[in-house]
């Protein structure tokens, strides 16, 4: 019984204090180097004592010290991974993708929410930078004045800490690999089934200006119209659509008015929703009295009544790709800068009506 109460209280000390590798050393009454090598995996360890000493690691509820052992080795196997907004479901599905490749290997990563601010990506990037991250995954910020941190990213490069751009680019960074989505290509598709199906006066809804995809997605709106003949009305283009309020106001405004489109381009998810509520909230019917085509593929575009047609793009695929490329450059095993362009898929469902 007294031994039984000696082994609890030690138990119990060690659930209060961190236990060390000096702490398992004292437990089985033998030097810390021999802790240390079984604990690392290293030689010179029985394979009997080994498993006394994982045994004893697992009942003192040891955990490594990373800090340390970053410090020995000079590796934290760690990612910094920067997202512009994380209610986006795009960055669920992209950090899917990328966990598919760290993981494996070892790997973790710190989602830092910059909600579209620059100011707030600066002092993440700075603060991933003090904190070792080993590489930096990121979907920079732009402003429409121009304003972005490519100062601090090129910082990050100079130190050898590389730097991979997805969805999002910075113009004049050759030295950072990027995978992207072609976001022209990607509008086109949406365009010409409008007009495959009679749609003519077509209008679009914009997340923030300034940023890479939808300046992408607005120049790619405009070529396609030009190219098929179809006037591009101004009063159509809603932009700055950040939030729910800034969304629907300006398009109730415009589908309120004598002369409106027929048909509506949104830019991502967040906004197919929102028109899809403003669409239903003023009593008109998709697809008898206005069009859409969404942006981004969500399973809640399947359950809207009717379906959304929608342009997917291959989110997951850019996860992987962006972290393989990343992993390569940690690894030293990449030459070139890589960028990667990926094509978009259209959905075709149920909210496109056939005018022809």
């Amino acid at each position: 019984m007294k031994n039984n109460a000696n082994v609890c209280e030690r138990l119990r000390y060690y659930v209060m204090k961190k236990a060390t590798i000096k702490d398992i050393a004292s437990e089985l009454n033998i030097s810390p180097s021999s802790v240390s090598r079984a604990l690392s995996d290293g030689p010179g360890v029985s394979p009997s004592l080994k498993e006394a000493i994982l045994n004893a690691a697992e009942r003192l509820n040891y955990i490594p010290n990373s800090s340390a052992k970053s410090l020995k080795t000079m590796k934290t196997q760690t990612i910094g991974l920067i997202v512009s907004d994380i209610r986006n479901p795009f960055f669920l599905d992209f950090m899917s993708g990328i966990e598919t490749v760290l993981f494996p290997r070892g790997y973790k990563f710190i989602v830092c929410d910059i909600g579209e601010d620059f100011e707030k990506e600066r002092v993440y990037i700075k603060w991933l930078l003090e904190h070792g991250v080993e590489g930096i995954l990121t979907s920079p910020s732009q402003g429409e004045d121009g304003r972005n941190n490519s100062k601090l990213y090129r910082e990050a490069v100079r130190r050898n800490i590389p730097v991979v751009f997805y969805d999002r680019i910075l113009e004049g960074m050759e030295r950072i690999s990027s995978v992207t989505l072609d976001n022209r290509q990607a509008i086109l598709q949406g365009v010409l089934h409008l007009r495959d199906n009679g749609h003519e006066k077509l209008g679009i809804v914009l997340h923030k200006r300034g940023i890479y995809t939808i300046e992408e997605r607005l120049r790619g709106f405009k070529e396609a119209c030009n190219m098929l003949a179809i006037e591009v009305n101004e009063d159509w283009i809603i932009e700055n659509a950040v939030d729910a309020e800034r969304a629907s106001l300006p398009l109730e405004s415009v589908l309120k008015s004598d002369k409106r489109p027929d048909a509506i381009i949104s830019t991502n998810q967040f906004l197919n929703e929102v028109i899809v509520a403003t669409v239903r909230r003023m009593g008109l019917k998709i697809p008898d009295d206005l069009s859409i085509v969404g942006f981004d593929d969500h399973s809640m575009n399947e359950l809207i009544d009717p379906p959304l047609t929608t342009i997917r793009q291959p989110v997951k695929d850019i996860g992987r790709i962006a972290a393989t490329i990343l992993l390569s450059e940690i690894d030293g095993t990449r030459g070139e800068k890589s960028k990667v362009v990926l094509k978009a898929e259209l959905l075709q469902r149920k909210s496109v009506s056939k005018l022809i």
